[in-house]
C-alpha cells in the first residue's frame, strides 16, 4: 500500500478517529526519534551493546591521550 492509498483509507474514518490517528503517529514518531538511534550509524549499530560501546570509547580516549599529534583536551 502506498501513501495515496493509505490516505484514501484514512478519509473514510470519522474526524475524531482521524485526529486520534494523527496524534498517535506524531507521538510515536517523536518518541522513536529520541529513543532509537539510526541503525546505520556506529551508535545505532551498538545500541544493544552499551558495555562494548563504553569500552570502545575508553580505548579511543586512551589512544588520544597518548598521541602527540592530537591531545584529548582539545
Amino acid at each position: 500500500m502506498n501513501v495515496e492509498q493509505l490516505y484514501e483509507e484514512i478519509t473514510h474514518l470519522t474526524p475524531a478517529d482521524r485526529q486520534r490517528l494523527v496524534a498517535r503517529v506524531v507521538r510515536d514518531e517523536s518518541e522513536g526519534a529520541t529513543t532509537r538511534p539510526d541503525p546505520s550509524s556506529i551508535i545505532g549499530m551498538m545500541a544493544d551493546e552499551p558495555d562494548v560501546m563504553d569500552e570502545a570509547c575508553k580505548l579511543v580516549m586512551t589512544a588520544r591521550e597518548k598521541s602527540r599529534m592530537r591531545p584529548a583536551d582539545g
